[in-house]
């Protein structure tokens, strides 16, 4: 089974927005992104003196990401956390169960750490699933969990 089949296993019926296995150096194994890095472009961020005028910062998801995992899910980067140019906040990490839980607009994400990678998943409760029923934390959670210890107990 290839890395993209676990994607595939991850967004089947539409169940996650985006899906994505990424080592725990930052590179990507397999995802839906449409690009095989995480990547690293300009932002908008308000000025801190006047909220309504905002000015471009270098972001690296890459970097940021790995910063905010080594932080107990905290981003230490002024743009916050962005994963595939979606910006997300931290409602919950849990450092035991490898579990961390974020919020985007219109959504959120799961992330399940392994020994070796993350499993990331995003929903969007704009996108309908091919259930009936909008893409849901509850189901990103469990899809994204399950996978996370598939993959621990397969020694990864």
């Amino acid at each position: 089974m290839s890395w993209d089949s676990y994607i595939d296993n991850l967004i089947t019926g539409k169940g996650l927005e985006y899906a994505a296995i990424i080592g725990l150096d930052g590179n990507i194994w397999a995802s839906n992104f449409g690009r095989a890095t995480l990547e690293s472009y300009q932002t908008p961020v308000p000025d801190p003196n006047n909220p309504d005028v905002h000015h471009n910062v270098a972001y690296d998801e890459k970097a940021a990401l790995l910063a905010a995992l080594a932080n107990n899910g905290v981003s230490t980067h002024q743009a916050g956390l962005r994963v595939n140019h979606q910006k997300y906040y931290t409602v919950q990490f849990d450092k035991e169960e490898g579990a961390w839980f974020l919020k985007k607009e219109k959504g959120g994400a799961a992330i399940g750490i392994t020994n070796t990678a993350i499993v990331f998943g995003s929903f969007s409760t704009a996108i309908q699933s091919d259930y009936g029923t909008p893409q849901n934390a509850a189901e990103a959670n469990k899809r994204v969990l399950d996978m996370q210890k598939y993959l621990k107990d397969a020694g990864y």
